[in-house]
């Protein structure tokens, strides 16, 4: 996962104290992310569980102990304060969904997956947390656009996985405003470039 282990896992690269577990990656084409992590990229849906929680203590007293005093109905209680549940669940999926890595059908190089993500990280400002032969780890900074972004790029035998989201490190967002989808096409491009450039 993106965290720090002390253990040695099949299929995990390490990069000084993290390690990230490329193999189960590649297998469930999921990006994989620490306990506090998948707390904050699912943050969201939080918010919305307050009305349904405020309730239930109206609902206990109406149905419990019959000592409820306000001027609420009961179905007016279920309606407005449960409401929220349906898009809290539509957020769950979205954000899980958010997880799942794009493809791109590629076979390259070390050198030209190397070269396409430092172009790339120089082109839109990323910060390289971490790179090896088959695994790039990127966060893009703050902007007027986006709270920033977490990028990680696997190169595997025959395509690319990438996936980028709103930064989990960093104040909980639910859109990035173009920029994930912009980070995966700049990356594209550089990979198509550098072969280009390879084969010229």
């Amino acid at each position: 996962m993106l965290g720090k282990s002390a253990g040695g896992i099949p299929g995990e690269n390490k990069i000084g104290m993290t390690s990230y577990p490329i193999q189960q990656m590649k297998e469930t084409e999921k990006l994989v992310l620490t306990n506090s992590q998948l707390f904050w990229h699912y943050s969201i849906i939080l918010f919305f569980f307050i009305p349904p929680l405020m309730n239930i203590v109206d609902v206990y007293k109406y149905f419990v102990n019959n000592t409820y005093t306000g001027v609420r109905p009961l179905a007016e209680m279920a309606t407005w304060s449960y409401l929220p549940l349906i898009p809290a669940i539509l957020f769950y999926f979205i954000q899980k969904r958010r997880l799942k890595f794009k493809t791109i059908p590629l076979k390259i190089n070390t050198e030209i997956f190397t070269t396409a993500g430092k172009e790339t990280a120089k082109q839109l400002d990323w910060k390289i947390l971490a790179q090896t032969s088959n695994l790039i780890v990127a966060k893009s900074g703050f902007s007027w656009r986006s709270w920033g972004e977490l990028i990680t790029i696997i190169k595997d035998k025959d395509r690319i996985l990438f996936n980028s989201i709103c930064d989990p490190d960093n104040r909980p967002s639910i859109t990035s405003w173009g920029m994930n989808k912009l980070n995966l096409k700049t990356f594209e491009e550089q990979v198509r470039l550098s072969m280009s450039n390879a084969s010229a």
